[in-house]
């Protein structure tokens, strides 16, 4: 029982490394924050768990920030 839990944790951090990889791939350059696509994908192969985290919440700008009109 406590195998399948281990390995049920595995394929939750490998599947959110790949969606990590492929969405850097993927996302257009001026959707990038803080660096760019290069340096996210080099953080992520270094530092996989962290590095798709990170990806995850600070890498990438939404769309819903994108279509905000800013109030001047």
């Amino acid at each position: 029982m406590t195998s399948a839990l281990v390995y049920a944790i595995y394929l939750m951090v490998a599947a959110l490394y790949v969606y990590a990889l492929v969405d850097c791939i993927r996302t257009p350059a001026p959707r990038i924050r803080i660096l760019p696509k290069v340096g996210w994908l080099i953080i992520m192969v270094l530092f996989p768990i962290l590095g798709a985290i990170a990806w995850r919440n600070l890498g990438r700008r939404s769309a819903y920030a994108e279509d905000r009109v800013p109030v001047a």
